[in-house]
C-alpha cells in the first residue's frame, strides 16, 4: 500500500498531466499512471469500482482510440465516483480538494476529446 505522501504525489502527478496544455489519455505516460491507479484503487473496496473504470478506460484506449464517445463517456462516469468517494475521506487535510481537482482535470479531459 502507498503512503499517503506518495498517494498524493501520484494524485498531483495525475492533475497536471491531465491539465498540461498537450495532455492527452492516449499516450504512453497516461497508461503508466493509469496502471498505477489501478494497483492502489484496487487494494480498497470502496474504491475497487473505480479501479474496475480506469481498467475499462485503459481497454478501450488500447482497442479503441478513436472511440471518443466511449472514452469521454468513461472519464465522466470516473470522475463522478472520483467526486462520489470524496466525502468518505474527510474534510481534513488537502486530499478532498485534491479530488475534487482531478474530478475537474478528467471532466476537462473529456471535453476536449469530445472537440476532436
Amino acid at each position: 500500500m502507498k503512503s499517503l505522501a506518495d498517494t498524493t504525489e501520484l494524485m498531483e502527478n495525475t492533475i497536471s498531466m491531465l491539465m498540461g496544455s498537450d495532455a492527452t489519455v492516449m499516450t504512453g505516460p497516461a497508461i503508466a499512471i493509469t496502471d498505477q491507479w489501478i494497483l492502489l484503487l484496487s487494494e480498497s473496496e470502496t474504491t475497487a469500482d473505480i479501479a474496475a473504470q480506469l481498467q475499462e478506460l485503459k481497454n478501450l484506449i488500447q482497442t479503441d482510440p478513436d472511440n471518443s464517445e466511449s472514452i469521454t463517456g468513461q472519464l465522466t462516469a470516473i470522475a463522478e465516483n472520483v467526486l462520489l468517494i470524496a466525502p468518505e475521506i474527510g474534510a481534513e487535510g488537502e486530499m478532498p480538494s485534491l479530488l475534487a481537482a482531478l474530478a475537474t482535470a478528467l471532466r476537462s479531459v473529456s471535453g476536449t476529446i469530445d472537440e476532436e
